[in-house]
């Protein structure tokens, strides 16, 4: 149980700049500021989407020249973007309470998934930089 708090700690303590980012490009995109733990389960919420779209992405591709490598990581960029302005457009609504259209929720998502991107590539480094890798 201990290590599984820690785990869900370490998670939230690495998406929650995205969070922030993503709260303050909706705020501006929408007038009003959305609450931290609404964007913090957006964030979260998309890593789960853009890992289930990873999974069936590499399924499909598996046999065509998307499946591994450049192509494949394009891809999965891509997926991991379309899978935040998905949450952008169910958890983060203007404030009278309809969702942001499609262009506004991915403009607003792109910065914070550039964030989440450059973190999952620092993080093998820290790890090495720290002894741990």
């Amino acid at each position: 149980m201990g290590w599984a708090l820690l785990l869900l700690a370490i998670a939230a303590f690495g998406l929650a700049p995205a969070a922030w980012l993503l709260q303050a490009r909706v705020a501006r995109a929408v007038g009003a500021r959305p609450a931290f733990g609404a964007a913090l389960w957006t964030v979260l919420f998309a890593a789960v989407l853009w890992a289930m779209l990873a999974v069936a992405a590499l399924i499909v591709a598996h046999a065509s020249r998307f499946g591994s490598g450049a192509p494949f990581a394009a891809l999965a960029a891509a997926l991991s973007w379309l899978a935040l302005g998905v949450g952008v457009r169910l958890y983060l609504p203007d404030p009278a309470g309809a969702k942001l259209a499609w262009r506004r929720a991915l403009w607003a998502a792109l910065p914070a998934v550039a964030l989440l991107w450059a973190e999952a590539a620092l993080v093998p480094r820290a790890l090495q930089w720290g002894g741990i890798g």
